[in-house]
């Protein structure tokens, strides 16, 4: 065995600041465990998924912060950090979320190419044409609010996927 590889994830809704604190503390600790042993951390942002507890969250802003801290202080402790592009994880948030006002945009992303240039590419040509995008990344909705999949009937039904949300934000 030459490494351990550990993924983990910045900005779940419920966090706090003391959690990247945690989450350091306890890659030093595995570090110290596991001498000679190469540690990797691979974190992404917390990305709104449709039909789940957490559909109603926005992507957290300071996750781009704390990425960069985590990023810093693991590199100064001799841990490998591999974070996912926070903007990729607003474009996945983006289409997430989005409905059909969008279609222009991922129209034109497509024809472009599919990469992180074609959606800055499309946003520019779009520009003053698409509603505000912080409503789709990183606004949290009330869960009353109308969801642009709500249509779509889900796994779960609504009740359960708010009493499972209540009952996470009750933990932590």
């Amino acid at each position: 065995l030459k490494g351990i590889k550990l993924y983990g994830m910045a900005g779940i809704p419920g966090e706090e600041e003391g959690d990247i604190e945690g989450t350091i503390a306890m890659l030093e600790t595995v570090k110290k465990a596991a001498s000679g042993l190469k540690i990797t951390f691979g974190c992404s942002t917390f990305v709104p998924k449709s039909h789940t507890p957490f559909q109603w969250f926005g992507v957290n802003e300071q996750s781009k912060k704390n990425l960069k801290f985590l990023e810093k202080q693991l590199g100064k402790k001799g841990i490998n950090f591999r974070p996912e592009s926070y903007n990729w994880s607003v474009i996945q948030a983006l289409i997430s979320r989005g409905d059909r006002r969008l279609t222009k945009l991922l129209e034109l992303t497509r024809n472009y190419g599919d990469s992180l240039g074609s959606y800055k590419r499309a946003f520019k040509e779009l520009k003053g044409q698409l509603p505000p995008l912080d409503f789709y990344v990183h606004q949290d909705w009330n869960t009353d609010q109308i969801l642009p999949w709500q249509h779509l009937e889900g796994p779960l039904p609504q009740e359960t996927l708010i009493k499972h949300l209540e009952e996470a934000m009750n933990y932590s």
